[in-house]
């Protein structure tokens, strides 16, 4: 399916954020939306504050409608709002992408957990048929330590294009292994998707059951994430109330901004699959954090989910080993997700959708928030919820952090779509 172009133009939906910005209409009370999800126990100021940051960054990437849900530290209250539309509230559906792509490391330590499979045993003896694997272990896939190449560059057009297209989960695993390996397998950090296709793909032929399934059982259920599911590869919608996708066209992955927005209501789970064809909410996705940050996944194996590596890879002499010292000041990463400050958790894009989760398991304080305008890419709304974090630390009602709403703020202007 070709891309439809958007009723609304850009102006016109300039002029909705615009709108919404002014007063959220129709869709708020004094401080947020009034919908049956939606929640907010915490104190009008930072509510108002929060309301600020959305409307801009709602602008700022040409969307029409968002979700945000903030989880203050201890006992500070909740602030789970939808905007833009009558039909959006806290309990909205979103397609949360990379944001949770850690339920298939969680799905992993469950197993382990029962026995099916160790986290060091090498993945071809479970896919005996897929060359250019060998060496590259369970643990790997979710350390980003396999060597193997992200499979995304070369179909990021044809994602935005023609977000119908169905991806044999093969072709993207092909994609990704014949530009690898990458330096050091089994020592330096590449963050890559195609690591966790082949996870999926692995645990799939290993268990002979499907993903869908599997997560039910070892995931969601268990993180009481009700409303989550893992689409079949043909479910093109999302099953009920959801944000009304949209994107621009690309070309040489840039916007072309001249065609305006256009709607992306459908959409391939398989473009993603394993690596973030997950349907869930903003609550959903905070239970799943907290679950798997808490040490729920994997028994006596828990452990390695908060292991940290630095993801800045050294010099290494001919051994292998490093002749610099580690940066262990900047972003970090655990089993299946980044650390950055105080939070772990992560960002990311899928056509017509941007999500962003972070957790700290120390405070308790959470955030997820989802954009529905894909343009702007995953770092956009991995800076808004830093925006949102630094905006509730300076309230009381987060860890501190080391940036500033402020200089969050100026990084989403830079980062603005098509302006």
């Amino acid at each position: 399916m070709i891309l439809k172009r958007a009723h609304r133009t850009s102006l016109a939906l300039v002029g909705l954020v615009t709108a919404a910005a002014l007063g959220l209409t129709g869709c708020s009370g004094p401080s947020g939306g009034s919908g049956a999800g939606n929640v907010d126990t915490i104190d009008s100021g930072l509510a108002g504050s929060i309301d600020t940051a959305i409307e801009s960054a709602l602008a700022l990437s040409q969307s029409s409608e968002a979700v945000v849900g903030v989880w203050a530290a201890g006992d500070g209250g909740a602030y789970v709002q939808g905007y833009g539309s009558d039909t959006v509230d806290g309990s909205s559906r979103i397609r949360a992408a990379q944001a949770s792509q850690p339920v298939m490391c969680a799905l992993l330590l469950d197993l382990v957990d029962q026995g099916t499979l160790d986290l060091d045993r090498e993945v071809s003896k479970d896919l005996t048929r897929q060359s250019g694997i060998e060496g590259i272990t369970y643990r790997q896939l979710c350390d980003m330590r396999s060597g193997v190449a992200d499979f995304k560059g070369p179909f990021g057009d044809v994602f935005a294009n023609n977000p119908t297209r169905p991806w044999p989960e093969q072709e993207l695993i092909a994609q990704g292994l014949a530009h690898s390996p990458l330096s050091w397998p089994g020592l330096d950090f590449h963050q890559s998707d195609t690591n966790t296709v082949l996870l999926e793909r692995a645990l799939k032929v290993k268990t002979g059951e499907e993903i869908p399934a599997l997560l039910e059982e070892h995931v969601f259920a268990p993180a009481k994430m009700g409303s989550s599911y893992f689409p079949e590869d043909s479910a093109l919608t999302v099953t009920g109330s959801t944000l009304a996708g949209l994107t621009y066209p690309m070309s040489g992955g840039k916007a072309v901004c001249d065609a305006g927005p256009v709607e992306a209501h459908e959409v391939s789970p398989t473009m993603l699959g394993g690596a973030g064809a997950t349907v869930t909410t903003v609550g959903d996705l905070k239970n799943f954090y907290e679950q798997y940050l808490g040490g729920a996944f994997g028994g006596s194996a828990a452990s390695v989910v908060t292991e940290l590596q630095p993801t800045k890879n050294p010099a290494r002499d001919e051994q292998g080993e490093p002749t610099e010292e580690l940066d262990t000041a900047g972003r970090q990463w655990a089993f299946g997700m980044e650390k950055v400050g105080p939070l772990y958790g992560r960002s990311g894009a899928i056509t017509g959708t941007l999500t962003a989760a972070y957790h700290d398991p120390e405070s308790g304080y959470s955030v997820v928030v989802s954009l529905n305008n894909s343009a702007a890419g995953a770092e956009f709304v991995k800076n808004l919820a830093m925006q949102l974090t630094a905006i509730a630390s300076a309230a009381g009602a987060a860890p501190e952090v080391g940036w500033s709403a402020d200089e969050k703020a100026a990084t989403l202007t830079e980062r603005a779509v098509c302006q």
